[in-house]
């Protein structure tokens, strides 16, 4: 992976449950780590059935990560892209990329 591809600081989120002093479930996203990105969009969808809906994909690549899942997300600024899959190519543990859909 070519650094200078990489111009997009991002940071990929977890999701978290935890409780507090009282025992009250406090859930919420926690920033797991802070990355730079290519991110390339792949397709885009609009939907009329029940007023209009936009889902957008994206590809985004970055340098490997131990413990990126599905179950992350990508904010970019005020963007942010929930991870649908973690891909390692050729599972060489060198690069990810991450299949994403833009919450619009």
């Amino acid at each position: 992976m070519r650094a200078g591809s990489l111009k997009h600081k991002i940071i990929i989120q977890t999701y978290t449950e935890t409780q507090n002093g009282f025992g009250e479930v406090i859930k919420g996203w926690v920033n797991f780590k802070t990355a730079y990105a290519s991110i390339t969009p792949i397709s885009a969808k609009e939907f009329y059935k029940s007023g209009t809906k936009a889902e957008a994909t994206h590809k985004i690549g970055i340098r490997y990560v131990v413990g990126v899942k599905s179950k992350m997300r990508i904010l970019y600024g005020i963007r942010v892209f929930d991870i649908q899959s973690a891909l390692n190519p050729r599972e060489a543990n060198k690069s990810l990329v991450l299949i994403c859909t833009e919450v619009l």
